[in-house]
C-alpha cells in the first residue's frame, strides 16, 4: 500500500472485521462487538483479571473498555474488574476536565495576544474523535505556533505562571505545555524534517477557526490530521492500541466525507506514503479496513518492512520497530543512518563537540539498551 498514488481510488470497506488484537482489540474496536466480548470475559479465568487491568493500563484503554463493558449486562462481569474500570475512567474524567480548564486558558491568552495556534491530539483529540472525557488519557498540551510567535507564545505562559523546564516545555504543577514550531518534534531531532518534510505554513493556511476546550484554535483539515496521527502512530513503534485506536475511530467517524485522493497526495509530497500505508494495514487490529480498489500500482514492501510489519500485525512488535521503519522511509542512505542517530540520541540531549559525543556513545547505548528491555518487558507483560 506504499505506493498509492492521487489517481488511486480508496474505500472503507462496508463490512467491520473482527479485531485481530485479542482482547483489548475488542475494547478498543471503534465498532460494538459485544457479542464477542462477553465470550471472551466467560473464558476468562476469575484469576487473570489483574493481569487483564494491567494490559488494559498498559494500553491506555480504561476509559474504552469502561464504556465497552456497560454496554454488556451487569451480572455477566466480574464484579471487581467492572468497579475498577468504572474508577478509572471517573479520575479520568476529572483530570481531562481539569487540564480542559487549564489549556482554555492558554488559548484565550493567546488569542488575545493575536498568536495562531494549533492544538495537536491531547484534548483536540479526546473532543474530535471520542468526544467523551472520560475515554482518552493525554499527559501535556501539544501546542504547534508558527516560528516567529514561538517567543511572544512562550512569554504569554511565562506570563500565566507556566516555568521553563527545557526548549519548548512549560510547566505549571499538572499541566505541562509542549511548544511546538513543527508538527513532528524536528528541533529535537532534525533529521525528521529533512527525511518527511510537512510545509508548516501551507498546514497553517489550510486550518480552519474552531473551538478546543471551548476556547478558539485552528484546526487542521481531516486530510491533515489523519496523516499526522498515523506518523505519530508508527513514530512510537504501534506501542499502545490507544495510539492505533485514534487512527482507527477517526477513520471510521469520517469515512464518508474523507478525500482519500487529497489524503495520498499530501503523503506524497512529504514523503510521507510509506508511513500512511503502514498505519492502513494495522487497522484491521482493531476491525477497521481499508481497502484501494482500481490501484493502477502498487509498490512492494522490501523485506525488512514486511518482517517488522508482520510483527505488528502479530502484535510482537520489535523494538524500535518505529525508528526503523521511518528509517526505511527516507530516500537516501545518508538521510536513513542521520535519522537512526537523531532518533536514538536527540540533538538537545548530546554533549557539545564531537569528542565529547564519541566519548559519551558507549553510555548512551547502555542507556538505550536498558530503557528498551524495560518497555519490552512491560509490553510483554500487557
Amino acid at each position: 500500500m506504499n505506493g498509492l498514488t492521487s489517481r488511486d481510488k480508496v474505500r472503507i470497506a462496508e463490512e467491520m472485521l473482527p479485531p485481530r488484537a485479542g482482547l483489548p482489540g475488542i475494547l478498543a474496536a471503534p465498532v460494538p462487538h459485544d457479542e464477542a466480548l462477553q465470550k471472551s470475559l466467560a473464558c476468562l479465568p476469575s484469576g487473570d483479571i489483574q493481569q487483564l487491568l494491567d494490559g488494559i493500563a498498559y494500553h491506555r484503554l480504561d476509559g474504552l473498555a469502561h464504556r465497552a463493558l456497560s454496554r454488556l449486562p451487569h451480572d455477566s462481569i466480574d464484579p471487581w474488574l467492572r468497579s475498577s474500570l468504572k474508577r478509572r475512567s471517573q479520575r479520568l474524567a476529572a483530570a481531562t476536565l481539569s487540564q480542559a480548564l487549564a489549556l482554555a486558558d492558554i488559548l484565550e491568552n493567546l488569542a488575545r495576544a493575536s498568536i495562531p495556534i494549533v492544538v495537536m491530539r491531547g484534548l483536540r483529540t479526546v473532543e474530535s474523535i471520542y468526544r467523551d472525557r472520560s475515554l482518552r488519557p493525554f499527559e501535556d498540551h501539544d501546542l504547534l505556533v508558527l516560528p516567529e510567535d514561538r517567543d511572544q507564545a512562550r512569554t504569554v505562559l511565562l506570563r500565566l505562571g507556566y516555568e521553563e523546564q527545557g526548549w519548548g516545555l512549560l510547566r505549571r504543577g499538572g499541566v505541562i505545555v509542549d511548544l511546538h514550531v513543527d508538527p513532528l518534534g524536528a528541533h529535537r531531532r532534525p533529521s525528521r524534517h529533512a527525511v518527511f518534510p510537512f510545509h508548516l505554513r501551507s498546514l497553517f493556511s489550510r486550518a480552519t477557526t474552531g473551538l478546543v476546550a471551548g476556547a478558539p484554535s485552528l484546526v487542521f483539515e481531516p486530510e491533515d490530521e489523519l496523516l499526522l496521527l498515523a506518523v505519530h502512530l508508527v513514530k512510537h513503534s504501534f506501542d499502545r492500541l490507544v495510539r492505533l485506536a485514534d487512527v482507527a475511530h477517526f477513520v471510521h467517524q469520517r469515512r464518508g466525507d474523507l478525500d482519500w485522493d487529497l489524503l495520498f497526495l499530501r503523503a506524497r509530497s512529504c514523503h510521507a506514503s510509506p508511513i500512511l500505508g503502514w498505519t492502513l494495514q494495522s487497522l484491521p487490529l482493531l476491525g477497521v479496513a481499508v481497502r484501494a480498489v482500481d490501484v493502477p500500482a502498487i509498490e512492494d514492501d522490501g523485506p525488512l518492512e514486511r518482517f517488522l510489519m508482520r510483527r505488528v500485525l502479530d502484535s510482537r512488535t520489535l523494538p524500535y520497530t518505529g525508528e526503523a521503519l521511518m528509517a526505511l522511509a527516507a530516500p537516501n542512505l545518508r538521510l536513513r543512518l542521520l535519522f537512526l542517530f537523531d532518533a536514538f540520541w536527540p540533538a538537545t540531549e548530546r554533549p557539545q563537540g564531537a569528542w565529547h559525543t564519541t566519548a559519551a556513545l558507549p553510555g548512551r547505548v547502555l542507556d538505550l539498551a536498558k530503557g528498551r528491555a524495560i518497555q519490552t518487558a512491560g509490553r510483554r507483560k500487557a
